[in-house]
Order: structure tokens, then C-alpha cells, then sequence
């Protein structure tokens, strides 16, 4: 019994010996190969395609649109006085315009000439008769006013001419001797002018050349068939005879010339004689004018100052009844203003009818309304008017200048592009009391908004440099080695993962162009560390330890994979130290 019981000890402590022995070997185990493993990073690679499109670098804020709006107004200011009401007709129903039917809808695209508002019929009729009705009121009242002009002004004239009579007499017989005395001198004065014209006309065809030249050729003529008679001899009867004759002939057409200009020396002679004794007349007419007048004017002016009160009188009057007759003008111009602008408000048809293009922002009247005020029936917004308000930092407001073309991102349209014109800068800043600087920038907005609505948001890139339909990648591809060369990590023909040499061009820091090496469509791996204790599936969620962004068109992130055959990678992306085939 004692033997047994020793064998069963011992089997017990061989027992504990070997767990205890397998526990210190797992501890071993972990130590030396599990723990350092949990506390490594494994590299995972994501997928990405070779793209095609725009690259594009800039500063890049964000805003929302705002609107300015323009108005469909109504602008008929109507008046009317209280016997206006006492027609017998409703009040309300015949004083104001009442619409009929609204056919615009907040929202609605409107264009220029569409129906926005039907005036009903029989509001229209109504106002009408009362703008009528007060049109002609309007001239009743002045036709009173100018009756009541002609009369009193006719009153107060005649008193005013009784008080005046002797400086209107006075002032006529001044103005019959000064008129009669002034023709005489312009009739003198027309005299001289004919005389005048007379001497010029005489002085010119006696200075003329063509007469001169006559009178020269005419007077050698003479001498010559003078000279030629007298030495000619008398014995010669035919001779003498032929050279008489042509001597007579010289001679009378030389003594005509000679008398037609003595002639104008005569008449100019005794035109200035004349012209002598009318300047003598005027003398005297002046003489005779300026005695009257002092005479008329010393009757006059006692005259005028007896009845200077009489003729304020006779002002007060006329001033004041002139003033109630151009009131009353007025007042019928402004009754005629109003009928015309009525009936070009309401047309032919009622109907009241868009006068611009644009996005309608609200409709202030409905079906049954009346227009009891003026003010805006409409508001919208024309496609000019689209407008984004940023604020742009203090470092990059240099950059900007107005009429810089921007590209515009709507968050509500991420696939469209769109494109606006900066309009104005504005040069004091908006955050003087704050530690950051900014100011407003004002972009508008260019091409089709059929799509814009107010307060929608939109990311806006100030364009600095762009490369123009190139191939790219995202930058976190490029993979640079010790040379200085670059490199990315391409999916071959086997479906692994092999480098390859790219050139690349330009980057605006997210994505870089590639000018020689890949193709569009060519599939790239980007790399990505998961740390110890994170699950590749998490790193998924997160889109890696580093996520993709791009500004590139069309830029996304493809599928994270580790790709067949390759394990576990260690180092981090860009690292050239990972050990698989075809790396350095």
C-alpha cells in the first residue's frame, strides 16, 4: 500500500512539473515571437486609377449664392377725393385695380413678355371712370380759374389803366415819336446803303479789269488811227478816205468807253453828295428824336410814379390769379399723367406681363387681391444677378483682381463645373477686431443658372496654375528613390504589383501629372499603414492612416487590397525598404 501511494505522488508532481514547464514555454513563445508582432505596423495597398482631366491649383473658399433682386412694380399713386364716393358704386370695387388671376409661381422660371397678373375687367372699367371723372373735374376747374383770370384781370387791368392814363398816354405819344423818328433815320440810313451800293458798283466797273483793259486797247487804237490819218496824204483820195474812216470808227468807240466812265465818276460824285446831305438829315432826325423823347419820357415818368401803387395792385392781382390758373394746368397734366399710365399699365388685355428674365423670389399678390398700394406686385432675379460674397484672407487677397475668372463647385451639382467673373474687391477689411484679416470678394456668377436657387453653397477655386487634359495620379502614389527618380506601384498583366519608372510634371500637392510611363485606365497602389491592434476592415472605414484628396477632375479613391502573394509588408508608404520582388 505504501509503494502505491508513493507511485501516485510522484505521478502528481510529474504532472505539475509539465504544466508548469508548458506554462513557462507559452510565456517564452509570447515574449519572443507573438508580442513584438502585436506591436508592428502592416502595410496594406490601396487601388487607384490613372486619370484624365484638369488639374487645378488656387486658393479655394467657400460661400453661398445670393440674390439681387428686381421688381414688377406698381406704380399708379391714385388719389381720390371724398365726393369721388358719393357715385352711387362700391367703394373698394371702384377705387382700386383688383387682380383677377396670378399665373407666376414663387420658384418659376419666368421670360421676358410672359403673363404674370390679369387685372379683372370690371375693376379696370371702374378705375377708369374715376380717373375720367377726375380728369375732367380737373378741367372744369381750370376753365373756372382762367374765367376767373379774364374777368378780375380785366377789372383790375382798367382800374390800373384809369390810374395810369396819363403814363400810358404819355408812353404811346413816346413810343409814336420815337417809332416815327426811328423809321425816318432807317429810311435815311436805307437810302445811303442804295447810294453806298451804287459807288461800290461804279468803283467796280471802273476798276475792272477787263473794262481797263478796253479802254486801253480802245485809246491806242485812236492814237494809232490818228497818227496814221494825219500822215497820210490827202492827194491819195481813197487812202485818205479808208483811214478817215477807221479814225472815226477808233475815235467814237473810245469817246463811248471815255463817257460811260466819266459817267461813273458823275454818279459817284453826286451819290456822295447825297450821301452828305441824308447823313445831315440823320443828324438832325437824332437831334429831333433824343429832344422828344426827353420830353415824352419826363410826362411819363411823373405819370408812372402817380400811379406806381395802382400798378402793384394790378401785379398782386395777376400773380395770384396766374398762380390759380397754372395750378389748375397742373392739375389736369397730372389727371392726364395718371389716365396714360393707367392704361399703359393695364394694356389692351388686363394683363400685366413680364418686362425681364429670371428666377422668381416671391409674388406678393393673389387671385382677389386689390392694389390699394404701390410697391413691388413681383420679385426675381435675373441670370446676370447670381451672385457669391467670400471672404478671402489677408496672405491671398494679392492674387485676387477684379475680372479674374474663377471655377465654381455647387455642392448640390458635385459633377458640373461652373465658372464666374470677380466683380468686386472689397479694400477694407471685415475683422478689424479680430486676429484673423479677411476681405469680402464678390463673385459673379457666368452661363446657364437655370439651376441656381438662392443660399446654395459652393466651394470657389481662384485659379493660380492649371495643367490642361493630362494624365494623373494621386501624389501619395509617387514613390521617389535615392537617385532622385520616380516611381509607382502598377498592378501588371498578372494581376501583382510591380515598379515602374513614371516622369511626372505638374502637381497641385494632392494629385501629380505623369508625362511618360502609365496609360489612363492603368491601375496604381497607394499605401497605407495599419497599426497594431487596427483591423484592416477599420482602416477601410477610415480610408487609411492617410485618406486621399484630390482636386483633380474626376479624382476618387480606389479599393484598398493586399494583393495576392505579397504578406505582410513592414515600413511605411514611399518607404523603398520593403522586401518583395522587384523592388530595390
Amino acid at each position: 500500500m505504501k509503494q502505491k501511494h508513493t507511485s501516485k505522488k510522484f505521478v502528481v508532481r510529474l504532472l505539475l512539473a509539465i504544466l508548469a514547464f508548458l506554462m513557462l514555454t507559452g510565456v517564452c513563445v509570447y515574449t519572443v515571437f507573438i508580442r513584438p508582432n502585436l506591436h508592428g505596423d502592416t502595410v496594406i495597398y490601396k487601388e487607384s486609377q490613372v486619370q484624365k482631366g484638369n488639374l487645378v491649383q488656387g486658393i479655394m473658399e467657400s460661400g453661398s449664392i445670393a440674390l439681387q433682386e428686381s421688381h414688377i412694380n406698381y406704380e399708379l399713386e391714385i388719389n381720390y377725393s371724398e365726393e369721388d364716393d358719393d357715385d352711387g358704386e362700391d367703394e373698394e370695387a371702384s377705387r382700386y385695380l383688383q387682380i383677377e388671376e396670378v399665373y407666376a409661381v414663387q420658384g418659376q422660371r419666368m421670360k421676358e413678355g410672359d403673363p404674370l397678373f390679369k387685372i379683372s375687367r370690371d375693376s379696370i372699367d371702374a378705375v377708369r371712370r374715376k380717373l375720367q371723372k377726375a380728369k375732367s373735374e380737373a378741367q372744369l376747374e381750370l376753365a373756372d380759374a382762367r374765367s376767373d383770370y379774364n374777368t378780375q384781370a380785366r377789372s383790375a387791368k382798367s382800374t390800373y389803366s384809369a390810374s395810369k392814363a396819363e403814363a400810358d398816354t404819355a408812353s404811346r405819344s413816346l413810343a409814336a415819336t420815337t417809332n416815327r423818328l426811328q423809321q425816318e433815320i432807317e429810311l435815311l440810313y436805307g437810302d445811303i446803303q442804295v447810294l453806298e451800293a451804287e459807288i461800290n458798283d461804279y468803283n467796280e466797273k471802273l476798276t475792272d479789269e477787263d473794262t481797263l483793259e478796253d479802254y486801253s486797247d480802245l485809246k491806242y487804237a485812236f492814237e494809232k488811227a490818228q497818227e496814221k490819218l494825219e500822215e497820210t496824204d490827202a492827194s491819195s483820195v481813197a487812202a485818205y478816205t479808208a483811214n478817215y474812216s477807221s479814225f472815226q470808227n477808233a475815235k467814237t468807240a473810245f469817246e463811248e468807253l471815255d463817257n460811260r466812265l466819266q459817267g461813273y465818276r458823275d454818279g459817284i460824285e453826286e451819290n456822295q453828295e447825297q450821301i452828305l446831305e441824308k447823313l445831315e438829315q440823320i443828324n438832325q432826325s437824332q437831334a429831333d428824336l433824343s429832344r422828344e423823347q426827353l420830353s415824352a419820357q419826363q410826362s411819363y415818368d411823373s405819370a408812372v410814379l402817380n400811379g406806381s401803387l395802382a400798378g402793384d395792385i394790378y401785379g398782386y392781382t395777376v400773380d395770384d390769379l396766374a398762380g390759380t390758373v397754372e395750378e389748375a394746368q397742373a392739375a389736369v397734366e397730372e389727371a392726364q399723367a395718371l389716365l396714360d399710365d393707367f392704361e399703359a399699365f393695364v394694356g389692351t388685355d388686363g394683363i400685366v406681363y413680364a418686362d425681364g428674365s429670371g428666377l422668381i423670389t416671391e409674388v406678393a399678390y393673389e387671385a382677389g387681391d386689390r392694389l390699394m398700394n404701390t410697391g413691388a406686385m413681383l420679385s426675381y432675379v435675373k441670370e446676370e444677378d447670381y451672385t457669391i460674397t467670400i471672404d478671402v484672407s489677408e496672405e491671398d487677397i494679392s492674387y485676387i483682381n477684379v475680372g479674374d475668372t474663377v471655377d465654381i463647385e455647387f455642392n448640390a451639382y458635385p459633377d458640373e463645373l461652373c465658372s464666374g467673373i470677380v466683380s468686386a474687391v472689397t479694400t477694407t477689411a471685415d475683422s478689424s477686431y479680430s486676429s484673423t484679416v479677411n476681405y469680402p470678394v464678390t463673385i459673379r456668377i457666368e452661363g446657364d443658372t437655370g439651376k441656381l436657387y438662392g443660399g446654395m453653397t459652393a466651394d470657389i477655386t481662384f485659379v493660380t496654375d492649371r495643367a490642361e487634359d493630362v494624365l494623373y495620379v494621386s501624389a501619395k502614389a509617387i514613390v521617389t528613390k535615392e537617385d532622385g527618380s520616380t516611381c509607382v506601384y502598377i498592378k501588371n498583366a498578372e494581376g501583382e504589383m510591380e515598379l515602374k519608372t513614371v516622369t511626372t510634371g505638374f502637381s497641385n500637392g494632392s494629385e501629380t501629372e505623369i508625362t511618360d510611363g502609365l496609360s489612363e485606365g492603368d491601375t496604381v497602389y497607394i499605401a497605407s499603414t495599419v497599426s497594431a491592434g487596427q483591423s484592416e476592415e477599420s482602416l477601410k472605414q477610415t480610408g487609411g492612416s492617410r485618406p486621399e484628396q484630390g482636386t483633380g477632375e474626376n479624382a476618387g479613391d480606389g479599393e484598398e487590397v493586399i494583393p495576392e502573394g505579397m504578406g505582410d509588408f513592414q515600413g511605411g508608404p514611399g518607404e523603398m525598404n520593403l522586401d518583395f520582388p522587384g523592388m530595390p
